[in-house]
């Protein structure tokens, strides 16, 4: 699908956030913090019980798009049709390798699986769709040649083909966090050549959505 159009997005940074349209705008000390700032309204129908198991790389996903849906004027409704496409250099791994130290080094090889599987890491885009109650597709991508340029053209095969109304894309490097909600539409295509860096994209799409940068 070619006609995609930006209906809103977010950038998380390690001490700020920000959303494409400004309905969030504020710094913070951890995502713990950063969730009180908008927990009001529809965020309360989340699975947030949850949100403090998650890693902290968990955390800032789950935010970056609960702030994005939230920017783009979409209620948060169990069982919505959204899904959600990552892009960045770990895909969680590092959440993976840490946990798992810890339980060789701790001496719990042997832990009871009714506790151990409860207790497992997971991927950041399962965390964000139990949190938030999302049931679309869930897909991490990988091409470093043109992140972006992939990430929109999974994107509208996945609304094209009616497994989800509305996609979420994100693209993380280093301490940036950048989440952008997608849905079909719009009278020309986007741009596929952006640049991968996370601030550059969410400069990208403030240009395409407002007809300026900040």
């Amino acid at each position: 699908m070619d006609h995609l159009q930006i209906i809103g997005g977010s950038i998380i940074r390690s001490s700020d956030c920000e959303s494409l349209h400004n309905v969030a705008h504020c710094s913070f000390n951890n995502p713990g913090e950063l969730k009180e700032k908008f927990s009001d309204g529809d965020w309360k129908n989340g699975n947030w019980s949850y949100f403090r198991r998650y890693s902290p790389d968990a955390q800032f996903f789950t935010l970056a798009a609960g702030l994005a849906l939230r920017d783009s004027g979409i209620k948060l409704v169990p069982e919505q049709t959204v899904g959600l496409l990552a892009a960045d250099d770990f895909e969680h791994e590092s959440d993976q390798v840490a946990y798992f130290t810890d339980y060789v080094e701790g001496g719990r090889e042997l832990g009871r699986s009714s506790l151990f599987v409860h207790t497992l890491p997971t991927s950041s885009v399962v965390d964000a769709s139990v949190c938030l109650g999302l049931r679309g597709p869930l897909l991490y991508i990988r091409d470093e040649n043109n992140i972006w340029s992939e990430l929109l053209n999974t994107a509208g095969d996945f609304i094209a083909s009616g497994d989800a109304e509305i996609m979420l894309l994100s693209c993380r490097s280093a301490n940036t966090l950048v989440c952008l909600a997608l849905s079909a539409g719009g009278s020309t295509a986007i741009s596929r050549t952006v640049q991968a860096a996370p601030a550059a994209i969410f400069e990208f799409a403030r240009k395409a959505v407002l007809g300026k940068s900040k």
